[in-house]
């Protein structure tokens, strides 16, 4: 009996460690569930959907992840001019699937 719940034990604590890895890992998903919660769209367009003045059609392929992610944080350090607001009090991990997404953009 023992060595049952020892087993068990065991066994849950593999299962909680293995979510919370796979948790950690970026979202393409969630990145959508990101994109539309900011309201990105409202200055952004992907494919065809949203403001096409600024278009993120290709995105992925013209910017490396990290940039985008500085550049989400403070587009003002990469772009003095650019009138885009700073992401910086998003949270990290809404951050990085947001990245995630952007960066399956590919022209």
């Amino acid at each position: 009996m023992k060595k049952a719940m020892v087993c068990i034990a065991g066994f849950a604590i593999i299962v909680v460690m293995g979510v919370a890895v796979y948790s950690a890992e970026p979202s393409v998903d969630h990145g959508k569930e990101v994109y539309a919660a900011q309201k990105c769209m409202m200055c952004h367009s992907i494919a065809g959907a949203g403001n096409k003045m600024h278009t993120l059609d290709g995105i992925g392929s013209k910017m490396k992840a990290d940039e985008i992610k500085k550049f989400v944080i403070n587009p003002k350090a990469a772009k003095p001019d650019i009138i885009m607001r700073a992401y910086a009090d998003l949270p990290e991990k809404d951050l990085d699937d947001l990245v995630a997404y952007l960066m399956t953009l590919k022209k």
